[in-house]
């Protein structure tokens, strides 16, 4: 009776686990993420700042760790506003370009429509006239609700939002980060007298190896998926392949994307065209890759951060519907944390 009382008091502190590692992820991570981001920030800054201070130049100034460590935090920080003041720059440039040569590409789109249209017509009998007056009649359609519905407004404002709260998050991260450089040793020395936080801290450094290992996985799975459509693209005659192959590689180890976001489209725009072989070969070649990724990523994942590649397969998909987009990377991260759990906890191996 008592072992019976005990396994369900085991099953019962499971179960309670799970929740709360699904909670957590889905509802106080996003809320902790900027305080997280600024401590990892500051750990990664530290060593640097640790050996600017231990200059000799830097004893004679009176500099401290974390001084040096919020100098360089504050540099980075321009250097980043500054790329992406540069990059701002150069879109607002192309923009204009855009609207000054306006005529030129609204000329070369409708003979892009026109091509298109007539590569219809050829494989399935609809007329390029009655095709091509059906999309133009949806562009004017699509263009008069953008205006007149307000939708884009009311989506130019929302943009603006994000940009606003993205900008608010960046700025708590970076004052987590100078703050906790600056209260760093009070900070390590008063944890280090609690017996939770060795716990807590090889319980970290499991974690550590697991998120290292999953994204040394996810970075030999997408040279793997580069190769494969640099040489696929390299067969099919494509003109600047290994730019492409390498592009869309990389759009592989994306959440969602895939390549399947180039391939596609670019396999359709092929056969509409009447170039069948090479249509019809961007799509074999999205296949492959789709089915190669499929077959490598569990075992690569699993064997990286020690967990069954059956039960990382599980946690991507289960993680997708559970998180959604984010659950590519919250579904095995989430498998993580239940397996430092479960690994370390006493109360689950008595």
């Amino acid at each position: 009776m008592g072992e019976q009382r005990m396994n369900w008091k085991r099953t019962g502190m499971i179960v309670g686990v799970v929740t709360g590692v699904f909670l957590g992820m889905k509802y106080v991570l996003p809320v902790v993420l900027p305080f997280l981001i600024g401590w990892v920030l500051a750990e990664m800054i530290h060593p640097m700042a640790s050996y600017l201070a231990s200059r000799k130049l830097s004893r004679k100034l009176h500099f401290t760790e974390g001084g040096v460590g919020s100098g360089v935090i504050l540099v980075l920080l321009l250097l980043v506003f500054g790329f992406f003041m540069i990059g701002a720059e150069f879109m607002t440039q192309k923009a204009g370009d855009c609207m000054k040569y306006f005529p030129v590409l609204r000329q070369e789109a409708e003979e892009f429509i026109g091509h298109c249209c007539e590569g219809t017509e050829h494989i399935t009998g609809i007329p390029a006239e009655k095709s091509s007056e059906y999309i133009y009649r949806q562009i004017n359609l699509l263009k008069h609700q953008f205006w007149n519905s307000g939708n884009g407004v009311e989506k130019a404002v929302q943009s603006v939002k994000t940009c606003v709260v993205c900008f608010g998050l960046l700025m708590i991260s970076v004052l987590t980060a100078i703050l906790f450089l600056q209260e760093r040793d009070k900070i390590i020395h008063f944890l280090e007298k609690q017996e939770f936080y060795l716990r807590v801290k090889e319980f970290g450094r499991k974690i550590q190896r697991g998120i290292k290992g999953y994204l040394k996985a996810q970075v030999k799975i997408m040279l793997i998926i580069c190769l494969i459509c640099i040489v696929g693209f390299w067969i099919l005659g494509i003109p600047g392949f290994l730019g492409w192959g390498l592009t869309v590689g990389f759009l592989d180890a994306l959440p969602v994307l895939g390549t399947g976001i180039f391939l596609i489209p670019a396999g359709i725009f092929f056969l509409v065209q009447g170039k069948s072989v090479a249509g019809i070969g961007f799509f074999v070649l999205y296949l492959i890759a789709a089915a190669i990724r499929q077959f490598i990523e569990p075992r690569l994942v699993g064997s990286h951060i020690g967990v069954s590649p059956l039960l990382v397969f599980v946690s991507v998909y289960l993680g997708i519907v559970a998180y959604g987009v984010s659950g590519f990377i919250l579904g095995p991260l989430s498998v993580l944390l239940l397996y430092g759990i479960f690994t370390t906890s006493r109360v689950f191996h008595s």
